[in-house]
């Protein structure tokens, strides 16, 4: 051999930045330290803040180098700190392989105690072996308890001078302020997936990686913003494919679900098929599939739906969306192919979907069976209907409104069932029966009277307002009907209550129908009904008056009937015939 040991490390260890300017996405704290550095204004404290993967400690570890650098032809050259490591001489080299002793590297999770932090502090007051600076890096700072916090306060409050503390957190909210305050705050932001998808090509390049772009692309998406997390699945790739790396081999290794997979059940809710979403999750669980990942790669992709939603108007150019600034992760071509989809749905229909796979997931981390949780969530989408909440509610109330308009059409063509408040046969030289209101109850006739028929013009214009609309309401429920056979089966059970010269106010059984027929607008269309029937137009209003229900002899106003109601009454009693004066 000669002698050249391979290199065994980890990617995300070998292409570690080792200098300011190699940082990515973070320029501003780059930027900030290096001029730092520069001009002598080094702070006793930092925190690091921000997501894993995203350079921490890292920078920590440059910044100690800036400190400490001696130079590149050694023996302590440089005098003072430098922006610019060399990346050679010994202290360089050896804060770069974690061996430095004047760089004290404590992780917080494990070394979270007061004990911990009295140890730390009982070394601060020896000045360094070697360097200029000594740098305690305290990695996952917001782990140590409030004991070991209080005992590193007065520390970090007067520390020597010669002492830097860096602490580097995921979760700064959970850092006391007392902490903080005497810190520099640096927020290290998460990458774009542009960032990091450039980051790797340049990683594969210099390895003699080939790999597809949407597979890079992939790659980037499962990492979630952290250049570690994507580094690092790019090694297992690496190991994994035997030549090019293609996406298949990305969604085998990691686990993403592939997106035609996601469109697929995305069209099944769309269609409302039960029995095919139940069969999605069937093949799903023969797969092996975990259903607590397969939920969070769903939610992403209608996240995606929901931004192309608002963003894009259906058949737009994807490319505006980059234009405009906006990421939603995806390619523009992948973009293409969902943008249709997207439009499939109401706003409110897919905030629902996001919501019902939410609760799912949550019940899932609580220990309840995956594949349960999503058969639940997926049967509520294609079967609205049977849940008792107000989207269940309205998608039965239109249910209804379809399936009752046919039927009530077809009783009256058949002849074999009338309403109830429906007038009897009558000769035309004689007034018309006013519906009956709530009376007497009486026995169902096996055969009841026809379809009422139309007012006279006499008969419209004769007697008290209230009288007009009554003896009309049949006429403009038939016309209704005959213009819209929801809204026909909306009044149904809608009778006048009251009426003068300039307006009509109708009782309705209940509220959701009374504020239906006030909020859609669909009074004007009974209203221009009442019109042509009465030659005259009316204002309509809707109150809420009860379901007309039959009452007992003793409480039935028989006192209070007109002339008109009493013949009614005789007529539907005896089944009589009405004869004229000339008979």
């Amino acid at each position: 051999m000669d002698g050249v040991q391979p290199d065994t490390r980890s990617l995300y260890r070998v292409y570690r930045p080792q200098t300011f300017s190699e940082l990515r996405g973070q320029s501003h704290v780059a930027r900030t330290l290096a001029n730092a550095v520069r001009d002598g204004g080094v702070s006793h404290g930092y925190v690091f803040a921000g997501p894993r993967g995203t350079g921490k400690t890292s920078t920590a570890r440059i910044l100690a180098k800036a400190l400490n650098c001696a130079g590149p032809d050694g023996e302590h050259r440089l005098t003072s700190p430098t922006p610019e490591p060399c990346g050679v001489c010994a202290p360089c080299r050896e804060i770069a392989a974690g061996a430095c002793l004047d760089v004290i590297e404590m992780d917080a999770a494990s070394n979270r105690s007061i004990d911990d932090v009295r140890d730390l502090r009982d070394t601060i007051a020896f000045a360094p072996v070697r360097d200029r600076f000594k740098v305690y890096i305290i990695d996952e700072a917001h782990m140590l308890t409030r004991e070991a916090f209080n005992a590193l306060l007065k520390t970090l409050e007067e520390p020597p001078a010669n002492v830097v503390f860096v602490l580097a957190t995921t979760e700064p909210h959970k850092l006391p302020d007392t902490i903080v305050s005497r810190c520099q705050r640096f927020d290290f932001h998460r990458p774009t997936m542009q960032q990091i998808v450039a980051l790797l090509t340049a990683i594969a390049a210099q390895e003699e990686v080939e790999i597809d772009e949407e597979a890079l692309e992939t790659i980037a998406e499962h990492a979630q913003g952290g250049f570690r997390d994507a580094i690092g699945a790019l090694d297992r790739l690496r190991s994994f494919a035997e030549g090019r790396i293609h996406t298949d081999d990305v969604l085998a290794v990691l686990g993403v679900t592939d997106t035609q997979l996601l469109i697929e059940i995305t069209d099944i809710v769309v269609d409302r098929d039960p029995s095919a979403a139940l069969a999605f999750v069937h093949r799903l669980y023969e797969r092996g599939v975990n259903f607590s990942q397969f939920i969070a790669d769903l939610l992403r992709h209608l996240r995606r739906l929901f931004l192309l939603q608002h963003l894009l108007q259906p058949g737009e150019d994807p490319a505006l969306l980059r234009a405009l600034g906006q990421n939603v992760g995806l390619h523009p071509s992948a973009i293409a192919r969902l943008q249709p989809q997207a439009h499939q749905f109401t706003p409110a229909a897919l905030i629902r979907f996001m919501d019902l796979l939410g609760h799912a997931q949550s019940e899932i981390k609580a220990g309840l069976d995956g594949r349960l949780q999503l058969e639940l969530a997926l049967v509520k989408l294609t079967r609205p209907h049977l849940e008792l909440s107000l989207e269940g509610l309205d998608e039965r109330l239109r249910r209804l409104e379809g399936e009752l308009a046919p039927a009530d059409a077809g009783r009256r063509h058949a002849g074999s069932e009338t309403r109830r408040d429906t007038t009897p046969p009558r000769d035309a030289g004689r007034p018309a029966a006013v519906p009956a209101e709530p009376i007497a109850p009486r026995a169902v006739p096996s055969s009841e009277p026809a379809a009422p028929q139309s007012a006279t013009a006499d008969d419209q214009h004769t007697g008290s307002p209230l009288e007009q609309i009554t003896r009309a309401w049949p006429v403009v429920l038939e016309r209704v009907r005959a213009r819209s056979g929801p809204l026909g089966a909306l009044l149904r059970d809608a009778v006048p209550v009251d009426a003068d010269e300039t307006r009509i106010v109708v009782g309705v059984p209940a509220p959701f129908i009374c504020e239906r027929l006030r909020e859609q607008g669909d009074g004007d269309s009974v209203a221009q009904t009442v019109a042509d029937v009465l030659g005259a137009p009316k204002q309509m209003e809707y109150v809420v008056s009860g379901t007309p229900t039959p009452r007992s002899k003793a409480d039935a106003p028989v006192t209070a009937l007109t002339d008109a109601q009493r013949i009614a009454l005789i007529q539907r009693e005896l089944d009589a015939e009405l004869l004229t004066d000339d008979h």
